[in-house]
C-alpha cells in the first residue's frame, strides 16, 4: 500500500487556489463518502443505512483522508479536525483551567453534545462522565489506521438516531489492510519570542521577577507517535483479520514560555492595558470594614508586620499555567471477519485506549474562603491588630453563618455589640474581627489535575445476503470509558478556618483546635509576617479523588432490499428501489463517585462542591429508509428520491419515558452527467444527556453581575426583590447560581435544510465542485438561561426572570447560600445557523513530470443566532467573547496545492484562512452590546476586533525505496503570533493564554518528521 505523497505551490499558484475557492464545496462527499472494500461491490454512503451499488450521498460530506492527516503531521485528531472550516474548536490539548482530558469535535458551534461521532458507521461512547456534553472522547481514535474522515453537515437522526444535529463525524477505519506497517512521528514548537505589544506591558513590570518574559527563540511541546499494524487475509481471501497498536506521548508548555501569554492582559475603564493578575497573592491581600467607608469593604494589602489601607498585592497567575498540557496514550485493537457464506459474515470489532493528562494552573491559596480573625491572634502586629480590630470590623452576629461586621453595609443590626466569643482552654473572652483572605499558596506550587481515561469498545457481529434482493447486518457493541481525576496541591478550607485561629501559648504560637485536643496535626498559617512554614503546608494541603465511569450497549439489525430484483423499479429508471429497514437498542448509563473533599466544597480553588451523578436511559427504535431512482439516463441524466423514519421511545432511570420521530427527505437530480442538483430537509433530535438530566442541584459560582449591589438609590426593580439598601458589590464579581440537572428535561428538535450543487465537468476531467448551502434551527433547546441574562430580563421588566431570584435576608446574592440565582438547564429558546459550504478537488497529470493536485473547503457563515429564552436573541456570526464563546469568522478556508513527481517526492503547501471576528460587546443586539459607562474598557482596541489571520504548512514527502515514505514539514510556516485578547473579552474555558487555542495556533511553528514504513 504504497502512499502517493503530495507537493509543491508554485509561485504563481495561489491566486489560482483562491479562485478555486469561489468555485467548490462538498462534492467529495459522493465518492470519498462511499466504501465498498467490505461488502463485495455494494456501497455504504456516510448518512445512509443502505447498502447497495452506485449509492451517492444527497447530504454534503467532507471527507478528510489519510494522506491528509499524514500531511498535517498531527499525532492529534482533534487538531485536525478544528482545521477544517466547518469545525468550531472544542475540549484540546491547549485549554487547562477546566480542561476535561478529552478532545471533542464541535460541528457549526452547535456544541459537542450536538456531534455524533462514529467509527465505522457505528456509534463512539461518551468519554466522560464528569462533563455536561456527555461528547465522544476523539483520544480513542487512531490517527494512523483511520482510511478516512467524512463530516457529514445537518441533521441525521433518521438514520443514526439522536443527537446527529449539527451532523455527523464518522471515522472509517482500514479494517482490511494488508502485510505490516509501523509509522513514526516527531514535532516539536519553534517560536520567536518578539511580540512588540506584550513587550511594553511586562517592561513596564521590570524588576518583578513574576513578570520575567522569555527572548528570541525557544523549542519545545515535542511529541511523538509511533504505531504499528498488522494485516491479512487468510482461507483463500474468505477471513481477514487488522491488529494495531500505538503509543502517543506530548511534553507540556507553560504559558512563561511565549512572551504573549507570561502575563494576563487587563484593560481599565479608560481603555488602558497593563499586565493583570489576581488580588489572591502574595504576600497577600485582606478585605475589611472600614469606618471612613461606609458603601462597602476596604481591601489592604498585607506585608511583614504591615497593612497598607487601599493598596493591593498581585499575583501574576498567568506562568505555570499549561500553554499544552502534557499527554501519554496508549492505544491497541484488532478488526476481523470470516465469511462461511454468503448467508453468513461474522465481524469483529475490538479498540481499546488509555489516555493520561495533567492540567496544571496558577497555585490555590484562599480566594476569601476564610472570613475572621481572632483578635487574640499573637501573630498579628500590634498595627495590624489596631487595623483590623477597630470597633467598625467587629463582628456583632451572623447572617446564617456569613459572619457580620459592625460597619458593615448590609448588617441589619449595626448597632449590636461585638460578640464575646470564649476560649474552650482558658475561660478568656475574645472579638473576632471581619477579614477575608486573599493569599496565594506560592510556597506549595501549582495545582494540577491528573486526568485519566481507560476505554474500551467492542462490536460483534455478522452481515450476509438473503438471496438475491436481501442482505443483513446484525450487531451487538458495549463501551465503557473508566475516569478518575487526582486534583493535587489544593487547600483545604475547612483547616484554614483552624490554622489562621492562633493563639498564644508557654510554648509559643499554636492553633486553638491543638490546644484543645481537636486537631493535634494543625501548624499556624502564618500570613501576618510572610513567614509560611513547611509544617503549615503539609496541613494545609489537600487532595480530592474521584473516579467515575460511562458504558453503552447497543443490539442492531438492518435489513436491505434491492426491490429491483423483484421488477418494483421506475418506468424511468435502470436500477430498482432499494430499502432499509431495522431495529436497535440503545443503552447509555453514567456514574461519577467523589470523595469528601469534593463532595463538602472543601477545596479551596474549586469554586463549589462537586457531588456524586448517576444514571440511564434506554431507547428502542425502528427506522427505515428508502431510495427510488425515478429517472435514468433518459431525458436527463437522474432523478432519484431518498426518504428515512425513525421512530424512538425512551425510558429514563427516573421513571420518565418519551418519544420521539425523526426523518430525511432528499431529491438528488443531474440534469446532465456534469451537474447535480442535490436537496435536503431532516428532522433530527437531541435527547437530554444524563449530567443533564441527573447532576445534583448545588449553590455556586455562576454570575459575574448583580445590578442591585452597590446602588446608591434603590431602584423600584431591586426594591420589589427584597432589597432594602446596602447590598454590596462582591469584590471579586462572582455571584452565586444554583445550577444542575432538571429531570423533567425534553429532547430538543431541529431542522436541516441543505440545497447544493455538484460539478463534474467532462471537459475539465478531473474536477469535482460543489456549493451546498445549510440551514439548521434547534428548538426547545437545552440550555441555561444564564445567571447574568436573568438578572437583566429582569431589570427589564420580565416577570418570570424576576421568579428565578432568590435573595437572602441582607439582599445579597453571593454573601450566603441563601442567596442565588435559578439557573437550571430547561427547554427554552433555540440556535440558528445558516450559511454556505464550499468543497472541490481537481487533479491532473503534468505530462511525464508527475501530478499536480488542488483542494479546497471553506465556509461562509451568515447566521448564528441564539435565543435564550429570557433577553433579546443575538447573532454571533463574525464575533466572539464571553457569551458567544470561541471566534466564529464569517469565512474560513483552507486550501492545498501539492505537486509529486513520477520519482516519489513530493511538496504540498495548505493555506488556512480565518476572516476577523468582532468582540461580542459592539454587537447590535442589547443581550451583547456594551453599556456607555463601560465602553472604553469593552471596545478597546485589542479586543475590539481580532484580525484575519492567514496560515501556510509546508510538506515534503519523499518515497525511499519500495516500502519507505519519509515526511517533514511545517504548520504555520511563518511563526504567526495568534491574535490577542484582554481577560475582559476572554471566554471561559475555551480561552487560554490571552488567545483561543484550537481556533488559533497559539505555540508558534510546528515542525514534523515521519517515516511509514510498509511490507
Amino acid at each position: 500500500m504504497k502512499k502517493h505523497t503530495l507537493t509543491a505551490l508554485k509561485a504563481g499558484a495561489a491566486p489560482l487556489v483562491l479562485g478555486f475557492a469561489l468555485l467548490s464545496s462538498g462534492a467529495q462527499a459522493q465518492d470519498a463518502g462511499a466504501d465498498d472494500s467490505s461488502t463485495g461491490g455494494a456501497i455504504v454512503v456516510t448518512g445512509s443505512r443502505i447498502v447497495a451499488p452506485n449509492q451517492t450521498s444527497i447530504a454534503p460530506i467532507t471527507t478528510v483522508s489519510s494522506q491528509d492527516i499524514q500531511l498535517q503531521g498531527t499525532t492529534r485528531t482533534e487538531d485536525l479536525l478544528n482545521s477544517l472550516p466547518q469545525v468550531v474548536a472544542g475540549q484540546s490539548s491547549g485549554l487547562a483551567n477546566g480542561a476535561t482530558g478529552t478532545a471533542t469535535v464541535d460541528l457549526r458551534g452547535l456544541g459537542p453534545s450536538r456531534t455524533l461521532v462514529l467509527i465505522n458507521g457505528r456509534r463512539l461512547m461518551t468519554g466522560d462522565p464528569n462533563s455536561t456534553t456527555s461528547a465522544a472522547d476523539l483520544n480513542f481514535i487512531p490517527a494512523a489506521l483511520v482510511k478516512r474522515v467524512d463530516v457529514l453537515t445537518g441533521g441525521a437522526s433518521a438514520t443514526y438516531g439522536a443527537d446527529a444535529v449539527a451532523g455527523v463525524v464518522n471515522f472509517v477505519m482500514d479494517t482490511e489492510f494488508e502485510g505490516f506497517k509501523i509509522d513514526a512521528n516527531y514535532g516539536v514548537y519553534t517560536h520567536n519570542n518578539n511580540n512588540g505589544f506584550i513587550r511594553g506591558l511586562l517592561d513596564a513590570k521590570a524588576g518583578d521577577p513574576a513578570y520575567a518574559y522569555p527572548k528570541g527563540n525557544n523549542v519545545d511541546g515535542g511529541q511523538y507517535d509511533l504505531s504499528a499494524a498488522f494485516g491479512t487475509s487468510f482461507d483463500d481471501g474468505r477471513g481477514h483479520a487488522t491488529a494495531y497498536v500505538g503509543y502517543r506521548r506530548a511534553t507540556p508548555v507553560l504559558q512563561r514560555k511565549r512572551d504573549y501569554s507570561s502575563c494576563s492582559i487587563g484593560v481599565n475603564a479608560a481603555g488602558n492595558f497593563s499586565c493583570g493578575g489576581s488580588a489572591t497573592a502574595a504576600p497577600g491581600n485582606v478585605l475589611y470594614y472600614d469606618p471612613a467607608n461606609t458603601s462597602s469593604s476596604t481591601i489592604g494589602a498585607l506585608g511583614a508586620g504591615t497593612i497598607t489601607q487601599g493598596g493591593q498585592n498581585i499575583y501574576n497567575f498567568a506562568p505555570l499555567n499549561y500553554y499544552q498540557r502534557p499527554d501519554e496514550r496508549y492505544t491497541a485493537g484488532v478488526f476481523a471477519d470470516y465469511e462461511i457464506n454468503k448467508a453468513i459474515h461474522p465481524y469483529m470489532e475490538f479498540m481499546f485506549m488509555d489516555d493520561r493528562t495533567v492540567a496544571q494552573i496558577a497555585p490555590s491559596g484562599d480566594f476569601g474562603n476564610t472570613l475572621t480573625i481572632n483578635c487574640d491572634n499573637p501573630l498579628m502586629s500590634a498595627a495590624q491588630r489596631a487595623e483590623l480590630c477597630q470597633p467598625s470590623n467587629l463582628i456583632n452576629g451572623f447572617l446564617g453563618n456569613f459572619p457580620l461586621a459592625a460597619g458593615a453595609n448590609y448588617n441589619t443590626n449595626p448597632g449590636a455589640a461585638p460578640i464575646n466569643f470564649t476560649d474552650p482552654t482558658t475561660g478568656a473572652t475574645y472579638n473576632k474581627a471581619f477579614m477575608q483572605l486573599l493569599r496565594r499558596n506560592v510556597e506549595g506550587g501549582a495545582r494540577q489535575s491528573d486526568l485519566q481515561h481507560t476505554s474500551f469498545r467492542t462490536v460483534i457481529g455478522s452481515r450476509g445476503e438473503l438471496g438475491n434482493a436481501w442482505s443483513y447486518d446484525a450487531y451487538y457493541q458495549y463501551g465503557r470509558t473508566n475516569y478518575t481525576q487526582v486534583y493535587s496541591n489544593e487547600f483545604s478550607a475547612s483547616r484554614l478556618a483552624n490554622a489562621l485561629d492562633v493563639v498564644q501559648t508557654a510554648n509559643g504560637p499554636a492553633c486553638r483546635v491543638t490546644v484543645t485536643g481537636q486537631d493535634p496535626n494543625c501548624s499556624p498559617y502564618d500570613v501576618f509576617s510572610g513567614n509560611i512554614s513547611q509544617a503549615s503546608l503539609d496541613y494545609l494541603t489537600a487532595t480530592g479523588f474521584m473516579k467515575g465511569q460511562t458504558s453503552q450497549q447497543v443490539a442492531s439489525a438492518s435489513f436491505t432490499g434491492m426491490l429491483g430484483e423483484y421488477g418494483i423499479k421506475s418506468p424511468w429508471a435502470s436500477d430498482g428501489i432499494n430499502v432499509a429497514l431495522g431495529v436497535e437498542y440503545r443503552r447509555d448509563s453514567l456514574e461519577l463517585k467523589t470523595d469528601n473533599a469534593f463532595t463538602t466544597g472543601d477545596l479551596t480553588g474549586q469554586g463549589a462542591p462537586t457531588l456524586d451523578t448517576a444514571g440511564a436511559y434506554k431507547v428502542t427504535e425502528f427506522f427505515g429508509e428508502i431510495d427510488i431512482p425515478i429517472i435514468q439516463d433518459s431525458f436527463i441524466q437522474n432523478l432519484s428520491f431518498n426518504g428515512g423514519y425513525r421512530y424512538s421511545h425512551y425510558s429514563i432511570s427516573n421513571g420518565r419515558t418519551f418519544n420521539t420521530n425523526t426523518y430525511k427527505l432528499g431529491i438528488d437530480l443531474a440534469p446532465v452527467s456534469d451537474i447535480r442538483l442535490r436537496a435536503g430537509y431532516n428532522r433530527a433530535v437531541r435527547v437530554p444527556n444524563i449530567q443533564e438530566l441527573f447532576a445534583p442541584q448545588i449553590v455556586a459560582l455562576d454570575g459575574t453581575t448583580d445590578p442591585c449591589a452597590g446602588q446608591d438609590v434603590l431602584t423600584p426593580v431591586c426594591a420589589a426583590q427584597g432589597v432594602t439598601g446596602g447590598t454590596s458589590l462582591n469584590p471579586a464579581g462572582q455571584y452565586n447560581g444554583l445550577i444542575g440537572g432538571n429531570p423533567d428535561l425534553n429532547p430538543e428538535k431541529s431542522t436541516t435544510k441543505t440545497l447544493g450543487v455538484v460539478l463534474q465537468p467532462r471537459w475539465l476531467p478531473g474536477l469535482t465542485a460543489s456549493v451546498d448551502w445549510f440551514d439548521i434551527k434547534v428548538k426547545q433547546a437545552i440550555q441555561q438561561y444564564g445567571a447574568d441574562a436573568i438578572l437583566a430580563a429582569c431589570g427589564s421588566g420580565t416577570a418570570a426572570a424576576c421568579d428565578l431570584i432568590n435573595r437572602d435576608p441582607s439582599g445579597s446574592l453571593w454573601l450566603t447560600s441563601g442567596g442565588y440565582v435559578v439557573d437550571i438547564y430547561h427547554n427554552v429558546g433555540g440556535v440558528k445557523t445558516r450559511g454556505f459550504e464550499f468543497n472541490g478537488n481537481y487533479s491532473t497529470e503534468v505530462g511525464n513530470a508527475g501530478r499536480v493536485s488542488l483542494s479546497v473547503v471553506g465556509t461562509l457563515l451568515n447566521r448564528y443566532t441564539v435565543d435564550n429564552g429570557l433577553t433579546e436573541a443575538y447573532n454571533c456570526a463574525g464575533y466572539y467573547g464571553p457569551t458567544c464563546g470561541t471566534p466564529l469568522p464569517k469565512w474560513r478556508h483552507k486550501a492545498r496545492v501539492s505537486y509529486t513527481m513520477t520519482n516519489g517526492i513530493g511538496l504540498s503547501l495548505q493555506w488556512r484562512h480565518l476572516s476577523s471576528a468582532t468582540v461580542e460587546f459592539a454587537n447590535p443586539s442589547s443581550t451583547l452590546a456594551t453599556s456607555a459607562g463601560r465602553a472604553a474598557r469593552n471596545l478597546n482596541s485589542l479586543d475590539d476586533k481580532l484580525k484575519a489571520m492567514d496560515y501556510f504548512d509546508l510538506t515534503l514527502t519523499a518515497d525511499l525505496g519500495k516500502n519507505l515514505t519519509w515526511r517533514l514539514g511545517a504548520t504555520n510556516l511563518f511563526d504567526k503570533d495568534p491574535p490577542l485578547v484582554t481577560s475582559n473579552a476572554c471566554a471561559s474555558v475555551v480561552c487560554n493564554g490571552n488567545a483561543y487555542p484550537g481556533t488559533y495556533d497559539v505555540l508558534g511553528r510546528y515542525v514534523f518528521t515521519g517515516i511509514t514504513m510498509n511490507f
